[in-house]
């Protein structure tokens, strides 16, 4: 679910930066994230706010600069010169950047499995690379590598938000969600000044509540539930799931063609989470 959700995310994107600057998209997404989270507590009682008077509050600024912010920023400006599919193809690279932090850190070690597993997602991403910078040139390398950059950005909140597992999800998603809203609200604001409303359309607004509510503020209390629960290797690997939904939405909702290398590369990178499983299979049978 997870998965789709974060898929439907892409072709999102595309439809929001019609009307729409990534300061505007990113401000907005979190707004309305916070605004459902904050309504939900009403309700339902479960996030905490007292974290808001302890030490550990610049935690939350931190985890929405890294974890929101910065991959949010880098996805709207990387999507603009590629298709929202390639984009989605890229983030599979997500569980690979986990397994490599998780062994430096020394929370998971590697095994021949997990090494050929990570080696194999690589190869897949370098297929891409060279199929769309290189071959088609459909693609900028600038492009390619913000969206890499957004898929790091994101293991690396991930790092951060498995510490603070005394918190649970729906009080870290809210506060750091405000807390990320808060530092571009100024940024936000001054755009809205100056923006030029004729090129507004309601089908971006839409789409911008839309990666509010479901892919931000619903899909990032799964994500943290799932690091809580399983850990940040496993949470991660529904990064090799987004393309499969990705590359569907994007073919659906936007009519996106898509090269040869393109499907070989997501063949090679379920291959890579089929190997990875082996190497956790045989880690804990040690």
């Amino acid at each position: 679910m997870l998965a789709a959700i974060w898929g439907s995310a892409f072709f999102n994107y595309k439809i929001v930066l019609e009307s729409f600057d990534f300061f505007i998209l990113t401000t907005g997404r979190l707004f309305f994230a916070a605004l459902v989270l904050a309504l939900i507590s009403t309700f339902y009682k479960k996030i905490d706010y007292s974290p808001i008077f302890t030490k550990d509050f610049y935690i939350f600024f931190l985890i929405g600069i890294i974890n929101y912010i910065i991959p949010f920023s880098l996805i709207a400006l990387g999507i603009d010169g590629m298709s929202s599919g390639l984009a989605a193809l890229l983030m599979g690279a997500g569980p690979f950047y986990a397994i490599i932090f998780s062994h430096l850190l020394g929370y998971d070690k590697f095994n021949k499995f997990k090494i050929l597993g990570t080696v194999t997602g690589f190869f897949s991403v370098f297929i891409l690379v060279y199929d769309q910078v290189y071959l088609s040139q459909s693609s900028s390398f600038i492009s390619v590598l913000l969206v890499m950059l957004a898929s790091l950005s994101y293991v690396i909140g991930s790092l951060i938000i498995q510490k603070y597992k005394k918190y649970n999800n729906q009080t870290i998603s809210l506060l750091s969600m405000s807390c990320g809203f808060l530092i571009l609200a100024p940024f936000c604001i001054y755009e809205l000044i100056t923006y030029d409303y004729d090129q507004f359309k309601l089908g971006s607004l839409v789409s911008l509540i839309y990666l509010g509510i479901f892919s931000t503020a619903l899909a990032f209390m799964m994500r943290i539930k799932l690091i809580f629960d399983n850990g940040i290797v496993f949470m991660s690997q529904v990064s090799l799931l987004i393309p499969i939904f990705g590359v569907y939405f994007s073919w659906i909702f936007l009519n996106e063609s898509y090269t040869a290398n393109m499907i070989i590369s997501l063949i090679i990178t379920i291959l890579g989470l089929i190997i990875l499983q082996k190497g956790y299979r045989t880690s804990s049978s040690i």
